[in-house]
């Protein structure tokens, strides 16, 4: 893309609000919007970047970004920072410089975007701004009135106040930067930078994005290195239709024949044949690069076959990883790529997670089939399951779970990993008798008078005497079966069907009776 500057044109900043989860960030936009999408987000944490364009009372634009707060989402904070003309670091007065504030710091520092800090919740008693001011600056984020240069405000997004004046404060800081626009890439009519892009039910694949450089007033052509669509709507940040989109403007496009890579960019063009060779050109430039990557490290390589040599060796002596097979769907690709991101990092000394396939919309049979045959688990994000499709998982017995919020998801999925290192036992039946009669004999040991229902009963089984009460079972005892008789006869196994005496070698301290059931299981270990 050229960064020729287009002389004499100022054009909206695009601001990203960073910041730590709970940190009060979109509480902050609903504020200054007077909305309440905070009060929506499940888990209280946004789970999507969004982006909104909000006017001042003197008119003055400014185009927001919201970013989730949790740890998971870290590629979305940084897609915020490049594309970024400010970043405004949310930092509640409760709470201080917590992991996602260093986070967001640092992708301000690694793309030179200059920060503004909001110091939020200041309406809380007994808060101490001073400490939080001095905490930033070890960050290298120091106030003006510390001889910095980052401008400092105090704000209670839940009172409304200081918010006029960090408003002011972006518009100040827009006009000492003379935000110019740049000229889009040499014949294009247009660049876009994909925030987000999901699959919606009513209009099909879309893609919310920032116009970067150019302008749209017309339907064009999009190409990216995926391919070419032709638009067929442009939407406005509250998806109300729109017929021209200005430089630095959030909108939604729709006409995606998929759903498109969060954090890439689509070239709009005006005609079919340049949006195919646009796309040529994009693979042929990925391409070189790649070639590059692959060519600029040896060293690279060595390691990696070293890798390999250790790998074989511990299959040999059999002390590889456990794997965890999981299939992960997400609503858009920007959540997937923040779980998928997350979730490799899941491991411990004995397992590690494997992802047998992952993508956006619903899941399908097909996965289904595969979870099932590889032993997998399949997890959803902000995507309900069809009846149909949960149906058909259960007679499949494949576990899916859906998840809203998102540290939910990664905590339950640490547990089934954890639980892979230890052998789980499980009782599985093998044979079953129905009890007809109780005998006592005179050393006070009872013979069962029983007839073998289900499989084969044998001598030196362990077995349980359960009882049915109205659908819900009770266990009276448990016990080896040291003596089976067919009459008077000592047998090793009676089949199912015939009639038998069974001796147990403990006793049974619940009062046994008619109609209740001896289950003969073994112990069968899982990991």
């Amino acid at each position: 893309m050229s960064d020729k500057i287009i002389q004499n044109s100022t054009r909206t900043p695009i601001v990203a609000v960073m910041g730590h989860v709970d940190h009060g960030k979109t509480s902050f936009l609903d504020a200054i919007r007077g909305t309440k999408v905070a009060d929506k987000e499940a888990g209280g944490i946004t789970q999507n970047t969004r982006a909104h364009e909000v006017v001042t009372d003197s008119g003055f634009k400014i185009t927001f970004i919201d970013t989730p707060g949790h740890e998971a989402f870290s590629n979305m904070r940084s897609r915020g920072a490049q594309v970024t003309d400010f970043v405004l670091l949310i930092v509640a007065a409760d709470d201080g410089v917590q992991p996602q504030t260093k986070q967001s710091i640092e992708f301000a520092k690694r793309d030179k975007v200059p920060l503004i800090v909001a110091i939020n919740k200041i309406d809380i008693k007994g808060v101490n701004i001073q400490k939080i001011k001095t905490e930033l600056s070890s960050y290298g984020v120091v106030a003006e009135e510390y001889g910095g240069d980052t401008l400092f405000f105090e704000i209670s997004a839940r009172e409304k106040t200081g918010l006029s004046e960090l408003l002011d404060g972006i518009q100040l800081l827009s006009e000492v930067h003379e935000l110019k626009s740049v000229e889009p890439r040499e014949g294009t009519l247009a660049e876009a930078f994909i925030l987000e892009s999901s699959l919606d039910k009513q209009i099909g694949n879309v893609a919310l994005c920032i116009l970067k450089s150019g302008k749209l007033s017309s339907k064009v052509f999009g190409a990216s290195k995926e391919g070419y669509f032709r638009v067929r709507s442009y939407l406005d940040h509250l998806q109300k239709p729109i017929n021209s989109v200005n430089e630095s403007q959030p909108f939604w496009v729709t006409g995606l024949r998929t759903t498109l890579p969060a954090g890439k960019e689509i070239y709009c063009v005006e005609s079919e044949d340049q949006a195919r060779a646009l796309v040529k050109s994009l693979n042929v430039e990925q391409e070189v690069s790649e070639v590059k990557l692959q060519t600029s490290d040896d060293s690279d390589k060595e390691a990696l076959f070293a890798q390999m040599l250790i790998n074989r060796e511990e299959v040999k002596q059999g002390i590889e990883m456990k794997k965890l097979n999981v299939i992960v769907k997400a609503s858009t690709e920007g959540t997937l790529e923040a779980i998928l991101e997350y979730i490799k990092t899941i491991k411990n000394d004995e397992a590690e997670i494997n992802i047998l396939a992952s993508g956006t919309g619903n899941v399908t049979e097909d996965e289904i089939t595969r979870a099932k045959l590889a032993h997998a688990i399949i997890v959803t994000f902000q995507l309900p399951t069809p009846n149909k499709i949960a149906t058909y998982a259960k007679n499949e017995k494949v576990l899916v779970r859906n998840y809203d919020v998102i540290y939910q998801m990664f905590d339950e999925v640490t547990e089934v990993l954890n639980s892979l290192g230890e052998p789980v036992e499980e009782e599985v039946e093998i044979a079953r008798a129905k009890i007809k009669q109780v005998f006592t004999l005179s050393d006070s040991s009872k013979v069962f008078g029983s007839e073998v229902t289900k499989g084969l009963m044998l001598k030196g089984y362990r077995v349980k005497i359960q009882r049915n009460v109205g659908g819900d079972i009770y266990e009276l005892g448990r016990g080896k079966i040291t003596s089976l008789r067919i009459r008077k006869d000592e047998v090793r196994e009676v089949k199912k069907g015939l009639e038998c005496g069974i001796v147990l070698d403990n006793k049974v301290e619940e009062e046994v009776q008619e109609g209740d059931e001896i289950i003969a299981f073994k112990l069968e270990s899982s990991y």
